[in-house]
């Protein structure tokens, strides 16, 4: 009976110690989220039918252009160097600061 049972194979799971240019990934990544947080914030603070203004929207509009083009830059670095974790917070990064552009150009023209 004791040969009848079921053995799983083990499985070792080989995870990479994150590097220098993944936290730089990481570091991106969360530049863009809080951008894009901070300009959701301010806009759905705003009384109905009020935007943010013309200047506002353009320098949110471009922070977030230029986080993802960071992003994209980043990306070539860790691609590069082969590390997973910075692969996917950098494309995350590229990812959050395009849609931010949206975000901003979404609440600018719904105002």
């Amino acid at each position: 009976m004791a040969d009848d049972t079921l053995k799983l194979p083990f499985i070792k799971l080989d995870i990479p110690k994150p590097k220098a240019w993944d936290f730089a990934a990481l570091a991106t990544l969360l530049a863009a989220a809080g951008a894009a947080g901070a300009n959701l914030y301010l806009a759905l603070g705003l009384p109905p039918g009020q935007s943010l203004g013309d200047g506002a929207t353009t320098a949110f509009a471009l922070a977030q252009l230029a986080i993802g083009c960071a992003g994209l830059l980043v990306l070539g670095k860790t691609a590069k160097l082969g590390t997973i974790w910075g692969n996917l917070c950098a494309v995350a990064a590229m990812m959050a600061g395009v849609s931010g552009v949206l975000l901003a150009a979404a609440l600018w023209s719904a105002a």
